[in-house]
This record gives structure tokens, C-alpha cells and sequence, in this order.
């Protein structure tokens, strides 16, 4: 049976509700050009930690000083006590997004059958969600926001918090050591609102090689995942734990290659510092994926320069606008075409990295040829 044209719109408000026992259209999707959405599959449904703000921006506090009057004391020691500003103050603005699609209720298919109906919405469903997460893909895996005054402001990416600049100006100049300063084009505004060159706790760990090999590459990896590893010795009230490790290694496709060809060359130097399971890199127990954004020529965000970070989760959270994560909206009329509907899904979310040196970013010192 049809619809009738004021049932169309309460039918799509209300398309999650499933019809059952009847045999499902399907079509397969080639549509998009990437192996995987690591967006899609780690950051939204993995496990970092999400939670809502009702601010004007994402805030956060940070510890940046200790008050250290700790003395070696004799007899009528007088005694000398100073006092630091020990907190500071992190923010970024929202990251807003949004994504529609529309239908014309004159449309032939609101004429058909409810299942058919049924199937043709849903199918638009999907795509808005498919959309979505193609589109934070290409956010959270590259560079970032270029300016503090970039209008509109996007979430910021991975790469805006895990840099390799010690200028921020130019791209892959960091030394090894913690050496990662604010990104490109944001200088002494920092990085969420504190600046490295005056918080040295505040960069990330960076290194440049060569060649994948064992004394360069693999070697480097390893001397940062131990070093980034930072334990307090009076645990406090963190915003998240500074003693969870959830490392993960993500890299191009020609990394993770030479990577399997260095195992396969059976060097027993490597020991316990590299392994492969059922086809998988290991580095210290910790997976080495590669990034198809990065390494995809169809990807906006291909990268040339051999790229591997160390990303420890447990340092990252994800924050939302309260209200607005994935918020869908009723269909409403186009303002130009009568009979044209619009259903739009809004969201804003940023990405808050609470401690930076807790994470690595490696390049090579070649370009590298990326073959995907």
C-alpha cells in the first residue's frame, strides 16, 4: 500500500523501527576508495574514551608546575618557600559538522509498497552515516586546522596533536628527543591552548630514520615507546589515567611491508623486539597497522614520508557537544522546492590529547613511494 504525502515525512522521522520477516534488498557498495575507515572502526566504536561538554568549548585543565620546596635542612635552618602557578588552562573551539540527504515526495517509490519504501530510506540512511565517517576520515587523519582563526574551525586530527615541527613552521624538522612543538601555522597559540616552547612536558616525542631496519627504525620505535612512558609518584585525580598503555602503531603500507620483509629475514637480533601473528607486525607486543588514508592515492591525505606513530589511547579522550553527537533531524521542507525534504545529522566532537609527550611521531629522511 502508498503512502499518502503527509505519511512520508513521520515514515522516514521514524525508519529505525525494523520490518521483520521479509527478505531484505541489498546492493553492493564500490563506492569508496579506502581498504579501511579508522575512523569509523577504532576512534568511534573502539575504545577511546568519550564523554559530553555543555561549554562554549572543549576545556580542559593541566598541571604544569609542582611547587618544589623540598630542602636539605641542619640546626636553625631558616627556612625558604616560593610558590608557582601550577594549573593551567586548555581549549579549542567545537569542531561542527553536518550532512543531509533529500527526497521529493512526488518521488515514484512513495507509491510503491511500504518494504520497498522502507529499503529506499534506509538505504539514504546509511549513506548519510557512510558519508560521515568518510568525512571525519579525512579530519582525523590529516593535518589539522592551519590557523587558531581557520573559519569554519574542523575537529582537530591526530597529526595536529602528534607533530614533528620544533618550529611550526615547517614539517618534519624535529630531532629525535621530545622535540614536537605546536603544529604548522599555530606558533605560540600552542597546541589547545598551551605553549610548548614554554611547557617542555607539553611536545611529543619525535625521531627521524633512514631505513627500516633494526638499528634505526625498529630501535627508535622502541627507545620512545619506553620514554613516553611517564609514572608519577603520588597518583592524582587525572583526567585519565597516566599509567594506562593502549599503544597502538600506525603507519603507511610500505612500512608495515619492509617491516614483514626484516622478519622474514630471520635475523635472531631481533628477539622478542618484533613478532608477526597470523600475518600481523608486532613491535614490543604492540600491533604495527598501516593507514589506507595515508597510503591510498585516491586519499586526499597520501603521505611521502614513511610516516609511523605511536599513539597511546589511554592519553586521548573524545569530547562532544552536549546534544549534538549524531543528532538527526526530523525532515523539514526545502526552503526553494515545496515538495522536497531535507534530513540533515549534525555533530560536533574534538579530540583532547591530555598529555603529549605520553606519544611519538617518526618520519623517514627519504621520500618514500607509496605503491596502494
Amino acid at each position: 500500500m502508498a503512502l499518502g504525502i503527509e505519511q512520508i515525512d513521520d515514515f522516514v522521522a521514524s525508519i529505525h523501527q525494523k520490518f521483520a520477516g521479509e527478505e531484505r534488498l541489498a546492493a553492493q557498495d564500490i563506492s569508496l576508495p579506502l581498504q579501511k575507515y579508522k575512523y569509523a572502526s577504532r576512534l568511534f566504536s573502539g575504545n577511546l574514551k568519550k564523554d559530553t561538554m555543555s561549554t562554549s568549548q572543549a576545556k580542559w585543565k593541566v598541571k604544569v608546575n609542582t611547587n618544589d620546596n623540598f630542602q636539605v635542612v641542619g640546626l636553625y635552618h631558616r627556612d625558604s618557600s616560593g610558590r608557582v602557578n601550577t594549573l593551567s588552562e586548555g581549549s579549542l573551539k567545537w569542531g561542527l559538522t553536518t550532512n543531509n540527504y533529500h527526497y521529493d515526495i512526488d518521488e515514484e517509490i512513495f507509491q510503491t509498497g511500504g518494504r520497498q519504501i522502507y529499503d529506499y530510506i534506509e538505504g539514504m540512511e546509511r549513506d548519510l552515516l557512510t558519508s560521515f565517517y568518510a568525512g571525519m576520515e579525512d579530519l582525523m587523519f590529516g593535518p589539522g586546522p592551519t590557523s587558531p582563526t581557520q573559519t569554519p574551525f574542523p575537529p582537530v586530527s591526530l597529526l595536529w596533536w602528534i607533530t614533528a615541527t620544533d618550529d611550526s613552521t615547517t614539517e618534519n624538522n624535529s630531532e629525535e628527543g621530545f622535540d614536537g612543538y605546536a603544529p604548522v601555522g599555530w606558533g605560540s597559540v600552542g597546541v589547545g591552548g598551551i605553549d610548548p616552547t614554554v611547557y617542555d612536558q607539553w611536545r611529543n616525542r619525535t625521531f627521524p630514520y633512514t631505513n627500516v631496519d633494526r638499528d634505526d627504525f625498529v630501535e627508535k620505535v622502541i627507545n620512545s615507546m619506553d620514554l613516553c612512558q611517564f609514572e608519577p609518584p603520588v597518583k592524582g585525580p587525572d583526567i585519565v589515567d597516566q599509567t594506562r598503555q593502549d599503544w597502538e602503531l600506525l603507519t603507511t603500507h610500505s612500512r608495515l611491508a619492509a617491516c614483514r620483509r626484516l622478519l622474514q629475514l630471520g635475523n635472531d637480533n631481533i628477539g622478542d623486539d618484533m613478532a608477526k601473528y597470523s600475518g600481523t607486525v608486532y613491535i614490543r607486543g604492540v600491533p604495527l597497522n598501516w593507514v589506507p588514508a595515508w597510503t591510498n592515492a585516491a586519499s586526499v591525505n597520501a603521505r611521502t614520508d614513511g610516516i609511523i606513530l605511536g599513539v597511546n589511547w589511554g592519553t586521548f579522550k573524545a569530547y562532544y557537544a552536549a546534544g549534538r553527537q549524531m543528532r538527526k533531524r526530523k525532515a523539514f521542507q526545502h526552503p526553494e522546492m515545496s515538495n522536497v525534504r531535507v534530513r540533515c545529522m549534525d555533530d560536533s566532537v574534538q579530540m583532547v590529547c591530555f598529555n603529549r609527550r605520553g606519544n611519538f611521531r617518526g618520519y623517514c629522511t627519504q621520500t618514500v613511494t607509496e605503491t596502494a
